[in-house]
């Protein structure tokens, strides 16, 4: 972490106001450019606790996850009251209300949770934080599980390809998220978690006003994974045992001409998980026979945001986001193989904008934006596939978007051209259109080409730990280095209505989408269970994913609410020489929700999952009693009660997996770890079993 403190420090980064946004409905805030920063977050606060209004119905309540109807993109809003039900712990496990987001183990080892939109990895959605990109590159991984669930005041979710403002990446969607930086929120919070099996969170935040009205957030967060389980009696941790830490900060400073922001953060991940001690649940065995699991991750950056007014009324403007970090892992996958990756990235990020004055409904906005990134990195074991990697990506990019909003019709084009040092010169097309067909009714089409530079290697980490050989297509390389870039079609079609059901106010929304690759980086298993094949196919090789989705949320009453959520995904890949299901994946996937608060403060929340059957990857003797090629189809059950004793304090108490679901072997061959055929790549559901938690929550205005 020193290292990364003096390049940090090193560099003077200044900040921009929030004119950025997905496009205005991916943001849920739709500001006029002379708005302050700190007028749009509590206008963004605001309709996130509003008050849903239908014929003349008033209904107060908490929103959770919900869909917007504001701007020209569906977009799904998470809020503080959705996280405060999946209270543990981190980002990536606060969608639990959602069936847009499918969080599940990577693997049977290493606790990373694998986060899924539209059928597809994590890796394909654009994820930033206060719409900068923030999670990507080495970070993509586990990204999400170092940012703690508490400190994010909400989230948005667009499926389909993003505003051509914010990059050609983003294939599958955009994962927006925002901490808590308002300037209502009080002094001091605190929360503090701890569940049966051994993990502890505790979370700090502290607000300040400075010099000049100045708000600053300070952020502390230290967790970890301090017993583990060994559910299934082979001898190794369910979960690896963890330690984590957070530190950050952001500042606004608002002003008439000019409105900045500052921030920093940085966070350590540790894990250690393997074969147990000999009678412990607490000790990894540190028998050199033993097979050990070791990861060790560092993040930190800072980031800005200066914002420039050009005219007295706001309507011209000019906004500057800058962002540079550094990344760092290091792993030891299987120790008997002595398969270790070591990883380093920096990146330097810069994008302007320039936004015209609106005429006719009609707005402009053009920009560029800067990108370096220098990426070493090395996979070493003693099978003789070692792969290492060391080089720069560096690209400079163009962009305009043209938004018409009318009475009926509303669309936003986009369209940007990119000069890649590795790739070449590229354009990614956006179209994005809505029909306002009554004011309850609104009919949403998109569609849009994506492009994203594969890091094959840190964002497959879990399926190289085993004993497998790794092959890489080296002739595929491009410059000795780089696999070819990743190029999709995503295009969809979405409904969202709002009407009355038994009285009350309801919503219904549908959508389907297809993402049809160009080309594709696919990580094969299902060729051999002695082997794990790396390459990239395209044209008629290349995958198609298709997805459908179907959301309903009503009442039974005043305070009874309630959410239904089916999917549906047909996801296939060019593995084994022909087009197979996605491993590892629900086909469908149900989710139901009940919600209850009383007159006096109580919250209960009971929420169902029901997933498929999942294809498991290729393993020789498909009559192996642990492989009998697919996983059984299972329910998962969590439930929470929640008490307000006061604007300052509350407390909660839950459990989850409540059915005690549990994949009993997610580790194949676990008896000889030293063998070719091990592997840890198994895991179809939760391998921990069940869990009840309590935690407190508490502030100080």
């Amino acid at each position: 972490m020193g290292a990364s403190s003096t390049l940090i420090t090193s560099i003077c980064v200044i900040g921009i106001s929030s004119y950025s946004q997905f496009i205005s409905a991916q943001s849920n805030v739709n500001p006029r450019s002379g708005e302050s920063t700190v007028n749009q977050q509590r206008t963004a606060a605001n309709d996130t606790n509003d008050i849903d209004t239908l014929s003349m119905l008033d209904i107060r309540k908490e929103r959770g996850a919900h869909f917007s109807g504001k701007g020209i993109s569906l977009t799904e809003i998470l809020t503080e009251t959705e996280f405060k039900k999946a209270a543990c712990c981190t980002l990536s496990e606060s969608f639990e209300l959602s069936n847009t987001v499918e969080v599940s183990n990577a693997d049977g080892v290493s606790g990373i949770k694998q986060v899924e939109m539209l059928g597809l990895a994590g890796k394909y959605v654009l994820m930033s934080r206060e719409n900068i990109p923030s999670i990507n590159g080495l970070a993509t991984l586990n990204g999400l599980s170092n940012i703690p669930g508490p400190m994010v005041s909400s989230v948005q979710l667009a499926k389909g390809a993003g505003s051509a403002t914010l990059g050609a990446d983003g294939l599958t969607g955009g994962l927006n998220y925002q901490m808590k930086a308002d300037l209502k929120d009080p002094r001091l919070f605190f929360n503090a978690y701890s569940n049966h099996q051994g993990r502890a969170e505790a979370n700090a935040i502290t607000k300040s006003i400075i010099a000049n009205k100045a708000i600053s957030h300070t952020y502390l967060h230290s967790g970890g994974q301090y017993r583990t389980t060994d559910m299934g009696k082979d001898g190794l941790a369910d979960m690896p045992l963890s330690q984590r830490v957070l530190v950050s900060n952001h500042t606004q400073i608002p002003g008439k001409r000019a409105e900045s922001q500052l921030g920093f953060l940085g966070y350590r991940d540790q894990k250690l998980g393997g074969t147990l001690a000999a009678g412990s649940f607490k000790e990894i065995s540190s028998d050199p026979m033993a097979m050990k699991f070791d990861f060790d991750e560092s993040h930190i950056e800072a980031y800005g945001k200066l914002g420039l007014f050009l005219s007295q009324k706001g309507d011209r403007s000019l906004g500057n986001i800058f962002n540079v970090s550094k990344h760092r892992i290091e792993s030891v996958l299987n120790s008997l193989q002595n398969r270790k990756y070591t990883g380093t990235e920096e990146r330097y990020y810069y994008s302007g904008i320039y936004q015209l004055p609106e005429k006719n409904e009609a707005n402009l906005k053009v920009g560029l934006l800067l990108l370096g990134s220098h990426l070493n990195e090395s996979l070493t074991n003693d099978n003789g596939d070692s792969f290492r990697l060391d080089g720069w990506q560096k690209s400079a990019g163009a962009f305009g978007e043209y938004t018409q909003e009318g009475e009926k019709i509303s669309a936003v084009v986009g369209l940007r051209a990119d000069f890649h040092s590795v790739y070449g010169l590229y354009a990614t097309p956006r179209l994005h259109l809505k029909w306002t067909v009554t004011k309850q009714h609104r009919i949403n089409a998109q569609g849009g080409l994506a492009r994203r530079s594969s890091y094959f290697l840190a964002e497959h980490l879990p399926q190289f730990i085993n004993g497998r050989t790794l092959f890489i297509d080296r002739t595929q390389l491009i410059q000795q280095k780089w696999m070819p870039q990743e190029k999709a079609w995503n295009y969809g079609l979405s409904y969202l209505g709002s009407f009355m059901s038994m009285g009350y106010p309801a919503t219904f929304t549908a959508d389907i989408f297809e993402t049809r690759f160009l080309s594709q980086m696919v990580v094969d298993r299902d060729v051999s269970e002695t082997e794990v094949i790396v390459h990239s196919v395209s044209g008629k090789q290349a995958g198609r994913t298709l997805t459908a989705q179907m959301d309903f949320s009503a009442y039974f009453q005043r305070r009874w609410s309630y959410k239904l959520s089916y999917r549906w995904i047909d996801s296939r890949s060019w593995l084994d020489s022909q087009f197979m299901q996605q491993p590892l994946q629900s086909v469908h996937r149900a989710l139901f929700v009940m919600q209850y608060n009383s007159r006096n403060k109580w919250y209960f929340d009971v929420v169902t999952h029901y997933n498929s059957r999942k294809r498991l990857p290729y393993f020789s003797s498909v009559n192996h009693p642990k492989h009998p090629g697919y996983s059984p189809s299972y329910f998962i059950f969590n439930a929470q009660i929640r008490k307000v004793m006061s604007p300052a304090f509350e407390w909660y108490i839950g459990g989850e997996n409540l059915g005690n679901v549990q994949n009993h072997h997610p580790v194949m061959n676990w008896e000889i770890p030293a063998s070719q055929r091990f592997d840890a790549g198994y895991a179809w559901g939760p391998t921990n079993g069940f869990f009840i938690y309590a935690g407190l929550r508490y502030s100080l205005f």
